[in-house]
């Protein structure tokens, strides 16, 4: 009896192992976003010059997920000399060592009914760090729960929305908030920050805007974006997005960085102005490799938004390269179109892998025509190639008698 109770225990803990196994894989994402600006001094004394509005917002990972969850970890940071802390009504959120209750300045969201922010300190030690360019020096931290299960999706949903007092006379006005995030994903610098459900299964949570902040900016945001995406295709990297509304946009700055924390503007796209249809767009980064790519849309106001980060590892052709007439018999074309001069030697290789001919060629940036003689190459197929394997040009094509 006693072997049998072992081995239902034994049975039990490795079910139940697998479970939150199974579980921890269900990762959730967070954002920050829906900043709002209103230029009215809040309690006309100053030193305030507005207020400004953020809300998190949270989803599952998982396409086609609902879990419930009963509590979370969570907070923010943002910039000391950039924003302040309103004062009144009470519970008056103030810097210090003592946690309150559900201040003031920050509603939970109806989504999730009968949840307080309990125990959060909105000035949580000191704290010095930059990340997408800007430096943070204030953290928000506290647990959200206290209410029933609420199933979360795949669709973003609000949790919370902050109230600050900004600072600043121009644009962002009240400078920009982080979320903090876990070791997941997109992360932060903080690694004890998840959700949990009413078993105490916590569930790890990546934040798209970590290294993205988001600007407190002056206002709404000129555009609506439905989609960014970034794949690779032959010849690099390929960013496509779409906008269902514009506002006085003026232009898309594409952002590339090689470690997501400093970034180039490599080029610029032009914006519909003002549109209340649906605008495609799209950017061929021919240099591609092991990138990370954001969209800086800035408005005629200079006001301007971020995507989130999409990171790829494409490997760039920037050699477009056509045969004719194929199949050959005395005489082979190359066309090669390139965006920069290179010299190279071309090869013909037979299908033993033997190079049975090779032709030293400059290539000029442009459209380039070179003719190779393949009168005296016996009749089958062949490989032309470079001989410089920075450079891939990799055509089959036959020889006709």
């Amino acid at each position: 009896m006693k072997k049998i109770t072992q081995i239902s225990v034994a049975l039990f803990l490795a079910i139940f192992s697998l479970q939150v196994n199974s579980f921890a894989q269900s990762d959730f994402e967070w954002r920050l976003t829906n900043a709002t600006f209103n230029a009215t001094d809040p309690d006309g004394a100053g030193p305030a010059t507005g207020s400004v509005s953020f809300t998190m917002q949270l989803r599952t990972r998982l396409a086609a997920a609902s879990i419930p969850i009963t509590a979370m970890t969570t907070g923010f940071c943002w910039q000391f000399a950039a924003a302040m802390l309103p004062t009144g009504p009470a519970p008056i959120p103030t810097c210090g060592t003592n946690s309150i209750l559900q201040p003031s300045n920050i509603t939970i969201s109806s989504s999730f009914p009968g949840y307080t922010f309990n125990n959060i300190n909105q000035c949580s030690g000191v704290v010095n760090f930059t990340t997408g360019g800007q430096t943070f020096n204030r953290r928000a931290v506290g647990t959200i729960d206290g209410g029933a299960d609420v199933t979360i999706t795949n669709a973003w949903v609000d949790v919370y929305t902050v109230t600050l007092w900004s600072l600043g006379a121009s644009t962002p006005r009240a400078g920009y908030v982080v979320i903090n995030s876990s070791n997941a994903g997109t992360p932060g610098p903080f690694s004890n920050y998840d959700i949990s459900d009413a078993l105490a299964t916590p569930y790890d949570a990546n934040s798209l805007t970590f290294t993205t902040p988001l600007a407190l900016v002056a206002g709404t945001l000129p555009v609506t974006f439905t989609n960014y995406d970034v794949r690779c295709n032959d010849k690099g990297a390929l960013l496509t997005w779409a906008t269902a509304t514009e506002q006085n946009s003026q232009k898309f700055e594409i952002q590339r960085s090689t470690n997501s924390t400093d970034w180039v503007t490599i080029d610029n796209v032009a914006a519909a102005g003002n549109s209340n249809s649906l605008k495609s767009y799209q950017y061929l980064d021919l240099k591609g490799g092991n990138a990370f790519y954001r969209i800086r849309q800035v408005d005629i106001d200079g006001r301007f938004v971020y995507t989130a980060i999409k990171q790829t590892n494409c490997k760039a052709s920037q050699f477009d390269v056509a045969l004719y007439p194929v199949p050959a018999t005395d005489k082979l074309t190359v066309t090669i179109r390139t965006d920069r001069a290179v010299r190279t030697e071309l090869q013909i290789v037979d299908m033993a892998g033997k190079t049975v001919h090779r032709v030293p060629t400059q290539i000029n940036s442009g459209n380039n025509n070179i003719n190779l003689n393949v009168a005296n190459l016996p009749a089958g197929q062949y490989m032309l190639v470079s001989g410089d394997p920075a450079i891939e040009i990799n055509k089959k094509f036959t020889i006709m008698r």
